[in-house]
C-alpha cells in the first residue's frame, strides 16, 4: 500500500478516535461542557481513567486476535472462539469459589494461567490437523463453552454471582486506577515483545515451513504468542470481563484497508479496536441513564454477526 495512503487512513481513525473520545468525557449521568472537560472532577477521576482502560483493552484485544490469527492462519480466530476468555473465567471463578484472594494483581496473574492452559489444550487438541481452520473452531468453542459452564456452576455453588456476572459480560464500570495501571504495565510488556519478535510472527504468517527454512524455531514463535495472548487475555478478564470479538473485528477491517504490510495491519487494528470500544461504551454509558448498559454486551451483538459473515465468505 502507498505510504500516503496510510497515511490518510490513519489520520482519518486517529481523528475519529480523538472526536469519539471527547464526546466520550463530555456525555453521561451529568453531561460536562467542552470548557470544562479538563477541570472536572468527575471526568478527570471516573470519565478519564475509565477512556484509557477503553484504549488499553482496545490495544490488547485487536493485536491479540491478529497474531492468533497468523499463529493458526485462520481468519476467524479470537479471544473468545479458541477458548481463552472461556480459560481466564474458569481461572477467576476457581478463586471466588476457593475464597482466596481476588486483589487485582493476582486475579491477573490467575486469569493469564487460565486463559493459557486453555490455549495450550486447543493447541494440542488441533496440532495434528495442522490447525484446519474448522477444527480449531469447533475445539475452540467446546473448550469455552465448558470452561464457561464450568465456571458459572462454580460462582453459583459460591453465592457470589455478582462479580461473575461482571466478568462474563463485559463491563467498564468496575474500572479502577489501579487496574488501569496494571493494563497499562502488560501493554508495555505486550509491546516489547510483539517488537521483538515481529518478524517471526510475520514469517509464520507464511506456514511453519517457510519460517523454519529462515531458521525460525515455530514452536518457540507459537508459545511466544501464547504467553503474549494469554496475558492480553488475562488483565483484559480479570479487570473489565469478557469483551467477546473486538479481535475478530478490528483485524479484519485492518485487513481490508492494508494488505501486507505486518505493522500497518497492527497499528490500523489498534486504532480500530479502540473506536470500537469507545463507541460501545459511549452507548452503554448514555442509552438507557441512568441505567448502564454492559459494553460487551454491545460488542457481542454486533460481533456475532459479523462472525457469521466471516464464516460465510471463507466458505465461498
Amino acid at each position: 500500500m502507498p505510504k500516503k495512503h496510510f497515511l490518510t487512513i490513519f489520520f482519518a481513525l486517529v481523528f475519529s478516535l480523538l472526536f469519539l473520545s471527547v464526546i466520550y468525557l463530555m456525555l453521561g449521568n451529568k453531561n460536562v461542557p467542552l470548557t470544562e472537560i479538563l477541570v472536572n472532577k468527575m471526568v478527570l477521576q471516573l470519565r478519564f481513567p475509565r477512556l484509557i482502560s477503553l484504549y488499553l483493552t482496545g490495544f490488547l484485544l485487536s493485536v491479540s486476535g491478529f497474531i492468533v490469527q497468523i499463529m493458526t492462519r485462520n481468519p476467524i480466530t479470537e479471544m473468545a472462539t479458541l477458548g481463552i476468555s472461556g480459560g481466564s473465567s474458569l481461572a477467576l471463578s476457581l478463586i471466588l469459589t476457593l475464597g482466596w484472594s481476588t486483589n487485582d494483581g493476582i486475579s491477573v496473574l490467575v486469569s493469564s494461567l487460565g486463559a493459557f492452559i486453555a490455549l495450550a489444550v486447543v493447541m494440542l487438541l488441533t496440532a495434528r490437523t495442522h490447525f484446519q481452520p474448522l477444527k480449531v473452531v469447533l475445539v475452540g468453542t467446546s473448550v469455552g463453552l465448558f470452561a464457561t459452564s464450568l465456571a458459572s456452576s462454580l460462582t453459583f455453588a459460591s453465592h457470589d454471582t455478582r462479580a461473575y456476572f461482571r466478568w462474563i459480560v463485559g463491563s467498564f464500570s468496575g474500572i479502577t486506577n489501579t487496574k488501569v495501571l496494571l493494563m497499562a504495565v502488560v501493554s508495555l510488556i505486550f509491546l516489547i515483545l510483539l517488537l521483538l519478535f515481529s518478524k517471526q510472527i510475520y514469517l509464520l504468517n507464511f506456514g511453519g515451513e517457510l519460517a523454519q527454512s529462515f531458521g525460525i524455531s515455530v514452536n518457540f514463535v507459537r508459545l511466544v504468542i501464547m504467553f503474549l495472548v494469554a496475558l492480553a487475555s488475562g488483565v483484559t478478564v480479570a479487570s473489565v470481563g469478557v469483551v467477546s470479538f473486538v479481535g475478530l473485528i478490528a483485524p479484519h477491517i485492518a485487513k481490508k484497508l492494508v494488505r501486507a504490510n505486518f505493522w500497518q495491519n497492527v497499528i490500523l487494528s489498534v486504532l480500530t479496536g479502540m473506536l470500537l470500544l469507545v463507541l460501545a461504551d459511549l452507548i452503554a454509558r448514555n442509552l438507557f441513564k441512568p441505567y448502564e448498559f454492559p459494553a460487551g454486551s454491545l460488542t457481542m451483538l454486533l460481533g456475532a454477526p459479523f462472525f457469521l459473515w466471516v464464516i460465510t465468505k471463507e466458505a465461498k
